[in-house]
């Protein structure tokens, strides 16, 4: 595979300028595809009690300063379990003994890397 690129065309030069934004907003695109498909998983590998701690697997955007692109699935908290009445907050006690968040991330790495891998190949020939 090769790749050209023009360097006198004023268009590769904008291009070339705006690419490491570009390729922050498209990873993040990737990322955010991927921990949708997670929570998937994880959804469907995890013990089913009462299923608030299924219900609370989610994906969550955002940190700070530079991480303010952050992706996290979590599990746990903003949904009331109806037996003890409280939010559910046993996610790490459920994944040791029985674990559900590590094999769905485990199941969607190789995908992540694949794409971010051919991400920038792909994005310059746009």
């Amino acid at each position: 595979m090769s790749i050209y690129l023009d360097l006198n065309d004023p268009t590769v030069k904008v291009k070339l300028a705006t690419l490491p934004e570009k390729m922050l907003e498209w990873a993040e695109e990737v990322l955010l595809d991927q921990a949708h498909l997670m929570v998937g998983y994880a959804q469907v590998a995890v013990d089913v009690d009462t299923g608030s701690l299924r219900d609370s697997i989610r994906v969550e955007r955002g940190g700070r300063g530079e991480h303010w692109r952050e992706v996290t699935v979590r599990a746990g908290g903003y949904v009331v379990n109806p037996k003890t009445r409280r939010l559910v907050d046993y996610a790490r006690v459920v994944e040791v003994k029985h674990p559900f968040m590590a094999p769905a991330f485990d199941q969607v790495r190789p995908q992540i890397e694949e794409m971010l891998r051919n991400l920038l190949v792909e994005r310059i020939h746009e």
